[in-house]
């Protein structure tokens, strides 16, 4: 059975000449020691256990008692310690208060340390993180968190954002708290986060009609960045809806008759279909080269990708607002895309390869461990969708 109780020892004295206070826990003929957040100024106001010759003794003498209760109370509820060794007791000591003592943000950073997810899309939790710590205090304890902060924090929060942005963020705090959970540092019975109001957020509708993308197509001006706007949203369109910085990436030359390249946004997640892969079509070929440079790929913006993003979504803004297109940004080329191959009889199976989805159709896992879609198929969906906006049919 462990023993404690509460030392100073000389050996170990701090730069300074003080010393912090230890419990010394013996236990199978060892002793080891565990530190404590109090220090002495030195040995003269130590005596028989106990702190003397301070002001403040009473308090930290009481301090101290707690904290020895704390330890021997994680003995008393560990199971089996008659067998573990005076080392393997103190180490059990130590991680079970570690548990109970995680705040907010060392959970978070600890979760962000273990996580596969791609630094961009840490950059992004970092950033929704800071928003929620702006009404939950980081420095909260997990254990502590309760259903009412969470919905405070949604009542401050959901009043100066867009709901989906709101979602967002309260999907990463139920993340925290789950990984908490299969820790071991937190035991709620309910998790503080379930059951909490999310608003139901609809599908933005910014698809166009068929009318709409042949007005892009054919449509011509003087107005500066409008025309490479037009030819980059119809070659993704042709493309099978790949997004922007999908398309920056592709080497043209490697890529010349067939498309082949993996979705950035999904390339760490499980998926049927690990690739995009289909014949390019006729019609995207003389904007590829128009565009192309020497080495395969696309000369669109000196910048950066994201910044090829952003730049591209401004322009989208101006060409909606200037030609009455509710809704344009350029990634309604891939929204179209997929409501017109759906349209069109399309299987949304084939339509999910195309897009480079994580999941299959309907999100059918099971149906996909006996069917697999080819690019020989991909490629037929793309082709009717170009056959279908090079005529005049509508729906």
């Amino acid at each position: 059975m462990a023993t404690l109780s509460l030392t100073v020892v000389p050996g170990k004295a701090l730069k300074d000449g003080r010393h912090k206070v230890r419990i010394a826990v013996a236990h199978r003929s060892q002793t080891r020691y565990i530190l404590t957040d109090v220090i002495i100024n030195s040995t003269k106001e130590w005596k028989n256990g106990k702190i003397v010759k301070r002001d403040d003794a009473t308090y930290l003498n009481t301090k101290l008692l707690q904290r020895m209760q704390e330890v021997q109370r994680i003995i008393d509820e560990t199971p089996y310690t008659e067998g573990m060794t005076c080392a393997e007791l103190v180490a059990t000591i130590l991680h079970t208060r570690a548990k109970k003592t995680h705040t907010l943000r060392s959970a978070f950073e600890e979760m962000l340390e273990v996580s596969t997810a791609k630094d961009t899309t840490k950059e992004r939790y970092r950033a929704q993180f800071k928003s929620i710590t702006s009404v939950i205090p980081e420095t909260t304890f997990m254990s502590h968190l309760t259903p009412l902060m969470v919905q405070r924090f949604m009542k401050k929060r959901g009043a100066e954002m867009a709901p989906i942005t709101l979602q967002t963020q309260v999907t990463l705090l139920s993340q925290i708290v789950k990984f908490c959970q299969i820790n071991g540092y937190t035991d709620f019975r309910i998790p503080p986060t379930q059951g909490c109001y999310q608003r139901v957020v609809a599908v933005r509708q910014n698809w166009l009609t068929p009318d709409q993308v042949r007005f892009i197509r054919d449509n011509k001006t003087n107005r500066r960045g409008y025309n490479k706007f037009r030819d980059l949203f119809m070659l993704s369109y042709y493309l099978g809806g790949i997004n922007l910085i999908d398309l920056a990436h592709i080497n043209f030359n490697v890529c010349a008759d067939t498309l082949h390249y993996v979705r950035t946004k999904t390339e760490r997640k499980t998926k049927v279909n690990p690739y995009v892969e289909f014949e390019i079509p006729s019609e995207a070929k003389p904007i590829i080269d128009k565009y192309k440079g020497e080495d395969g790929k696309l000369k669109m913006y000196k910048a950066a990708d994201i910044h090829q993003c952003h730049s591209m979504e401004r322009t989208a803004r101006s060409y909606r607002d200037d030609y009455g297109l509710p809704g344009l940004t350029f990634y309604s080329a891939r929204k179209s895309f997929a409501q017109h191959a759906f349209a069109l009889g399309e299987s949304e199976s084939v339509i999910d390869y195309v897009l480079g989805h994580s999941l299959g159709g309907g999100h059918n896992k099971m149906l996909f461990a006996y069917i697999k879609v080819t690019p020989e198929m991909a490629t037929a969906c793309v082709r009717k969708v170009c056959d279908f906006i090079a005529s005049t049919r509508n729906f």
